[in-house]
């Protein structure tokens, strides 16, 4: 370690990856592993180092963080958080103790992060799992079925074409049976009207009478009148653009905020023809 000076840790900051990791790892001994193992272990040290390096560290604070990620690594095979926590914080203290507050957070917040969400895999490596052998299963795929020839299936257009027809048939029936029962029902209520028993009504009483009756109920033909106009209006704009759909020249029939549906242009031109 003692050949790591601040030239050679410069100079390896410089290098691509693999070559950086090769370089950084002549200046150590590693005796902790003697199989795959060292080469996570090595690995880990050189993005460490890389990380401190990229922080703005002092070329010899980068050297320490690399000492540090030596030290931690083979007793990463703990999963109590507390004291992986704990060892961490010793680390600093001993190797970094005069770390700005910026690089200290810094530093800890990517050591934490790095050895916590990984340390699963931490203890898998450091506890030999990289020994271990990996079972081959043979896996038997079994594909869906072909799907029918597009010429086959239906063609999208002619799908979106069949869709807008269902919804405006399904529109002008509800809208006919809305004017079938506002035809077959009784258009007016009348209301009370006190015809005297105990005597005979003249000319006069008897129109006084009839006025009173249509006054109750002309508010109500006048209503249903205007709902049959409204309902005939819509009946009709569907089916001329039921027509355009089947000629091709209506692609998408928009609701107006009136609730009728206004129509394609060609649709309109027919409609004032």
């Amino acid at each position: 370690m003692d050949s790591l000076t601040d030239s050679e840790i410069a100079q390896i900051a410089r290098h691509q990856r693999e070559a950086g990791v090769q370089r950084l790892s002549c200046h150590f001994s590693w005796p902790e592993f003697c199989d795959e193992r060292r080469c996570f272990h090595q690995e880990f040290v050189y993005d460490v180092a890389m990380f401190a390096a990229a922080c703005g560290f002092p070329w010899p604070y980068v050297i320490r963080a690399a000492v540090i990620a030596k030290c931690i690594f083979p007793q990463l095979d703990v999963l109590d958080v507390p004291k992986l926590l704990s060892l961490l914080r010793e680390a600093l203290s001993e190797r970094l103790p005069n770390l700005t507050s910026v690089h200290r957070h810094e530093f800890i917040q990517f050591l934490t992060d790095t050895c916590i969400t990984r340390r699963r895999l931490f203890q898998a490596v450091v506890g030999g799992a990289a020994n271990m052998s990996i079972a081959q299963l043979h896996l038997e795929v079994q594909f869906p079925p072909t799907p029918c020839p597009l010429i086959q299936g239906t063609d999208l257009h002619e799908w979106e074409h069949q869709r807008h027809q269902a919804e405006l048939t399904s529109i002008l029936r509800q809208k006919e049976e809305k004017l079938q029962m506002l035809r077959d029902g009784s258009r007016v209520t009348l209301g009370e009207v006190d015809v005297p028993e105990d005597e005979q009504l003249d000319k006069e009483g008897v129109l006084a009478l009839v006025r009173a009756a249509v006054r109750a109920t002309e508010g109500q033909v006048l209503a249903s009148l205007n709902r049959e106009t409204t309902l005939l209006s819509d009946i009709l704009q569907l089916k001329l653009q039921q027509a355009a759909l089947a000629t091709g020249r209506l692609h998408n029939p928009v609701p107006s905020n009136t609730g009728h549906f206004d129509l394609h242009p060609d649709a309109k031109a027919k409609t004032k023809t």
